[in-house]
């Protein structure tokens, strides 16, 4: 079962450490000693903001969250940007943009 150690943070959250569990189609998060929740993960949408962050919505809660590795993150909720494309060194973040739909 994966886990992922990161940067969480919302509007109603102040930014905190968080292990994110990703396993049996649920994903789990713990802050510390805190439980603080378990969806499933067909029921949240996760997007790939930036080369290391994600954004995703939680019951109504618009969360960030920043892994540790966000290349195996990516690859555990299915938010994965095509990097094959080659328009140089600097396409990267048109990449993430289109992959977004932003």
């Amino acid at each position: 079962m994966p886990n992922f150690e990161g940067r969480l943070q919302c509007a109603s959250l102040e930014p905190s450490y968080v292990t994110i569990e990703v396993s049996d189609e649920r994903l789990r998060i713990v802050a510390g000693r805190r439980h603080m929740g378990s969806w499933p993960l067909s029921g949240v949408s996760v997007q790939r903001t930036s080369v290391y962050g994600f954004s995703f919505e939680i019951d109504n809660d618009h969360l960030e969250f920043f892994p540790e590795d966000p290349a195996e993150f990516s690859d555990a909720v299915g938010a994965v940007v095509d990097l094959t494309e080659t328009k140089g060194r600097f396409g990267l973040k048109a990449r993430i943009q289109d992959a977004a739909g932003t």
